[in-house]
C-alpha cells in the first residue's frame, strides 16, 4: 500500500539525519550533496524544502468543466529560457554499496528490490521530493523488475543485464518536484553514483501568448532551413486538424521518434481543452542512442535547446535572449569492429569463388603472398583481444571470438616473444 506524502517525507528527514548527538563527529550526519535536514530545521518552511510546493508553475485555462489548472516545468537557470520536462538516468549497482557489486542471480531480486526501498527510496526523497510507490508486477524495456514512483511521477527499473538501474521521472515528476531538484541531482551523478549516465532528457519552452512561437511559424521555419542541421533534411510530420483547425490542437514535428533528437511545437492549451488557447510549446528530446547527454544539461537547459536546432536561436534572438550562448550535444561516432569469424566470413562470401580458383593455378603459400596487403598492419575493423591470441598460442588453435574488448598489443607480458609475432604476422 502507498504511504502518504506526510509519512514518507517525515521517513525521508528522519533517516536522513537523527539527532545531534547520535550522529556527532560522523559521516553520516548530512549526505553527501548537504541535503540532511531536520524537521526543526527552518530551512523546511523555504519552498525548495516543502512538498507540495508553491506553485508558480500552473497554468489556468478554460475548458467545458470550468477553469482547471495546467501544470508545466519552470526554468531552472538564470536565462530563463527552457525547462527539464523529462529525465532518464542511470547507476551501476555498485551505487548502492560495495556489497552489491556481485550478486548471487538467485537472490538478484531480492537483494536489488532491498537496496532499492532502504538506500534508493531514501534519496529520491532528498533529491525529488518523492520516492518510491507501488511495485510493480512486471518490467520493461529489458528491465526484469520495476517500481513506480508516487503518484505515477516516474519509475524506477532494474534487474537489467547490464547490471544498471534506471530512474525516469516525467514531466509532471519534473513539475512536482522541490525546487533546486536540478542542481542535486547533478551533484548527486557527479559526485557519488557510480558510472552515472543521462539517458534521455526533454527540454521544453513555453509561450504562452503564442506571439514569438505557433505551429503556423514552425511549419515557416521549416521552410527557411530552421531545423537542418547538416546532412539530409529532417522528417515532418503533421498531426491534427491543419487544414480547417477545429480547436483541438495541432503538432509539428522533426526528426525520427527513436533516433536521439527529436522536436515537436504543439497547441498545448488546445489540447489540454481550451479551444481559444494560444499557448504552444516546443520540445526536444534528447537520446543517448547515439549521442552523449552531458551533465550540464541539468544545470543550464537553456544553452542545450537553443543549440537542437537553428531556428530556436532565431527564436532567442526575438526574445532578447540572445546572450546566451548555444551548446550542442555530441554524437558518438561508434567504429565498426568485426571479430575473427566474421572477418573470415565476409572474406569467404565476397571473394571465396575467386580464391577457389585461384587455388588451382596456384600453390597454397604463393597465393597467400600474391593476395596479401603489402603493409603488416592490423585493420582497425579487425578486433580482437591480446588474451585471445595467447590463448590460441596454447592450444595450437585458430583464434575465436572473445568478450574481452582489450586491443590486441595491450595486455599481460608475451609468453612466446617469437610464436606471437610469426602469428600476427601471418594474419
Amino acid at each position: 500500500m502507498k504511504k502518504s506524502i506526510a509519512q514518507k517525507t517525515t521517513k525521508a528527514c528522519k533517516n536522513t539525519q537523527e539527532s545531534p548527538k547520535k550522529l556527532e563527529n560522523s559521516e553520516l550526519a548530512t549526505p553527501f550533496y548537504n541535503m540532511g535536514v531536520t524537521v526543526s530545521d527552518p530551512r523546511l518552511q523555504s519552498d525548495q524544502f516543502t512538498f507540495p510546493r508553491k506553485l508558480e508553475n500552473s497554468k489556468m485555462i478554460m475548458t467545458e468543466k470550468g477553469a482547471v489548472p495546467v501544470l508545466h516545468s519552470v526554468p531552472c537557470d538564470e536565462y530563463g529560457f527552457a525547462s527539464l520536462d523529462w529525465v532518464t538516468f542511470s547507476v551501476c549497482h555498485e551505487t548502492l554499496g560495495s556489497e552489491y557489486t556481485f550478486i548471487d542471480p538467485e537472490t538478484i531480486e531480492e537483494t536489488l528490490t532491498y537496496g532499492i526501498e532502504v538506500w534508493l527510496d531514501q534519496h529520491l526523497y532528498e533529491i525529488f521530493g518523492f520516492g518510491l510507490g507501488q511495485k510493480r508486477e512486471k518490467g520493461m524495456h529489458f528491465y526484469k523488475f520495476s517500481y513506480e514512483l508516487q503518484d505515477s511521477l516516474g519509475m524506477v527499473l532494474y534487474g537489467h543485464s547490464s547490471r544498471r538501474i534506471a530512474i525516469q521521472i516525467n514531466g509532471t515528476g519534473c513539475a512536482l518536484a522541490r525546487k533546486g531538484w536540478e542542481q542535486r541531482l547533478y551533484r548527486f551523478l557527479t559526485t557519488f553514483a557510480k558510472k552515472p549516465k543521462l539517458n534521455r532528457v526533454d527540454l521544453a519552452h513555453d509561450d504562452f501568448t503564442g506571439e514569438h512561437l505557433t505551429v503556423d511559424l514552425a511549419d515557416h521555419w521549416d521552410d527557411q532551413g530552421g531545423f537542418w542541421c547538416g546532412g539530409c533534411d529532417p522528417n515532418i510530420h503533421k498531426f491534427g486538424n491543419w487544414k480547417r483547425p477545429n480547436g483541438r490542437g495541432r503538432s509539428f514535428c522533426v526528426g525520427d521518434r527513436t533516433s536521439s533528437k527529436y522536436a515537436r511545437i504543439y497547441e498545448r492549451g488546445k489540447k489540454e481543452g481550451d479551444c481559444l488557447s494560444p499557448w504552444t510549446r516546443a520540445e526536444v528530446e534528447f537520446k543517448a542512442n547515439d549521442r552523449y547527454i552531458p551533465f550540464d544539461i541539468l544545470l543550464e537547459p537553456s544553452k542545450y535547446f537553443i543549440g537542437s536546432y537553428p531556428c530556436f536561436e532565431w527564436l532567442a534572438k526575438q526574445l532578447e535572449k540572445d546572450f546566451i550562448t548555444p551548446e550542442k550535444t555530441e554524437i558518438v561516432k561508434k567504429q565498426s569492429q568485426m571479430n575473427w569469424d566474421q572477418a573470415i566470413e565476409i572474406t569467404k562470401v565476397q571473394f571465396g569463388k575467386y580464391i577457389r580458383q585461384f587455388a588451382k593455378v596456384f600453390e597454397p603459400s604463393e597465393l597467400i603472398a600474391m593476395l596479401s596487403s603489402s603493409k603488416d598492419e592490423v585493420p582497425k575493423r579487425l578486433k580482437f583481444s591480446h588474451a585471445a591470441v595467447i590463448q590460441s598460442l596454447r592450444i595450437n588453435k585458430p583464434i575465436k571470438s572473445h568478450s574481452d574488448e582489450l586491443p590486441l598489443f595491450v595486455g599481460v607480458p608475451l609468453v612466446n616473444q617469437s610464436s606471437y609475432k610469426e602469428f600476427i604476422h601471418a594474419i
